[in-house]
C-alpha cells in the first residue's frame, strides 16, 4: 500500500495521480491523505492522455467535500487510461455515477460559496476597493493598479492590465479580461479579438486613438493546457472584487457612449438581468453614461462555428458599434 499525501485540490491530486500512473500503481493499492502544505509530487515519467471530459468532471469532482473523492477520481482514470478510453460514456458503471455524483456535488458546493463571496464582498466594499486611491487621476490610478491584490486572479497573471486611451474621451469600451497576449504585452484588446475589434471600429467610423478601452477584469484568468495558457470566464465573485477599478475609470472620463464588449462587462455594469442577445444594441441611460449599450465580445466571432456564422456575428458587433458612433 502505497500512501500518498496532497493538497486538497485538484492540481495536488493530477501530479500525484501522474506519478502512480507512471510507476504502474494501480487504485487499490493507494491510501489518499489530504494536508496542507504537502510536498509536490514527484514528476512523472510518462504522460496519458485522457478525455478533456474527464478533465472537466475531475476538477468538478475535487471540489466536492468528500474525503473519499481522490480515491474514486483515481480509479476512474486509472481505467479510462488501462481499459476503457470510453468508459465515461457508459453511465451504468458505478464508479462513472460516482464521477458525475461527486462532481454534481462540487457544483452546488461551488455555487454556494461563490454566493457567499459575492455577498460578502458588496457588504464590505472589499475586493480591489482598498487598492484604488481616492482622488486620483488616470495615470495615478493605473499606476495603482499595478500593486492590487484584490482577488486571487493576481497570483497567476503576469500583470495588471489596466485601461488605454485619452481620459477625455467620448467613448469607452469596456471587456471582459485581458487574453494571453493582452498579459503579456500590458494593453488591452492587442490579441486575435482585438484585430476583429479594430477593423469593426474601423468600419463603424469609430477612431480607436480617440477611445478609451478596457475590461471590467483587470487580470488574466487561466488555465494551463500543455505549453498554452487558456482563457476562463471570470467568476462573479472575481467581477465584484474588480468593480472598483472600471467604476473608478468611468467617475474619471465620463464618457457620453458606453459600450459593454460581452455578457461579463454587461452584468458588470448593467446587472445580472441583463441578457446580451435580448439586450444588445438597445441603448440605456445608466450612471456610467447617458448612452449605454451592449454588444458582443470580439471574439465570439471567432468561436462561430463556420465562416457564415462568424459572418453573421461580426455584422452584430459592427452595426452595434455604428449605433455606438452615431
Amino acid at each position: 500500500m502505497v500512501t500518498v499525501e496532497i493538497e486538497p485540490t485538484f492540481e495536488s491530486w493530477q501530479a500525484a495521480a501522474r506519478a502512480l500512473l507512471s510507476d504502474g500503481v494501480g487504485p487499490g493499492n493507494v491510501d489518499w491523505r489530504e494536508r496542507p502544505g504537502a510536498p509536490p509530487a514527484p514528476a512523472a515519467a510518462r504522460f496519458f492522455r485522457v478525455p478533456p471530459r474527464f478533465l472537466d468532471l475531475a476538477r468538478q469532482a475535487a471540489v466536492a467535500q468528500d474525503a473519499a473523492r481522490w480515491d474514486a477520481l483515481y480509479h476512474v482514470l486509472w481505467r479510462v487510461v488501462n481499459e476503457r478510453r470510453d468508459l465515461l460514456e457508459d453511465r451504468a458503471d458505478p464508479m462513472v455515477r460516482r464521477l458525475h455524483g461527486l462532481a454534481a456535488r462540487g457544483r452546488r458546493e461551488a455555487e454556494r460559496a461563490e454566493q457567499q463571496e459575492v455577498l460578502r464582498l458588496e457588504a464590505e466594499g472589499g475586493g480591489a476597493g482598498a487598492f484604488v486611491p481616492a482622488g486620483a487621476d488616470l495615470a495615478a490610478l493605473t499606476a495603482a493598479a499595478k500593486r492590487c491584490q484584490g482577488c486571487e486572479l493576481f497570483r497567476d497573471a503576469t500583470q495588471t492590465v489596466f485601461g488605454r486611451g485619452p481620459a477625455n474621451a467620448r467613448v469607452v469600451l469596456v471587456g471582459e479580461q485581458p487574453g494571453d497576449h493582452e498579459d503579456l504585452r500590458d494593453a488591452p484588446f492587442v490579441g486575435p479579438a482585438g484585430e476583429v475589434l479594430d477593423r469593426a471600429l474601423r468600419e463603424a467610423g469609430l477612431n480607436r486613438d480617440s477611445l478609451y478601452v478596457t475590461n471590467a477584469v483587470k487580470h488574466f484568468k487561466f488555465v494551463i493546457r500543455g505549453k498554452r495558457r487558456i482563457h476562463q470566464t471570470p467568476r462573479q465573485s472575481e467581477i465584484v472584487a474588480c468593480r472598483p477599478w472600471v467604476e473608478a475609470e468611468l467617475a474619471l472620463i465620463k464618457p457620453a457612449t458606453l459600450v459593454c464588449l460581452g455578457a461579463t462587462a454587461a452584468r458588470a455594469l448593467l446587472g445580472d438581468d441583463f441578457r446580451l442577445m435580448r439586450d444588445r444594441g438597445r441603448v440605456f441611460t445608466t450612471p456610467w453614461a447617458p448612452r449605454t449599450l451592449a454588444t458582443l465580445h470580439p471574439s465570439a466571432v471567432l468561436r462561430g462555428e463556420d465562416s457564415a456564422t462568424q459572418e453573421q456575428l461580426y455584422r452584430m458587433l459592427t452595426d452595434d458599434l455604428r449605433l455606438a458612433a452615431a
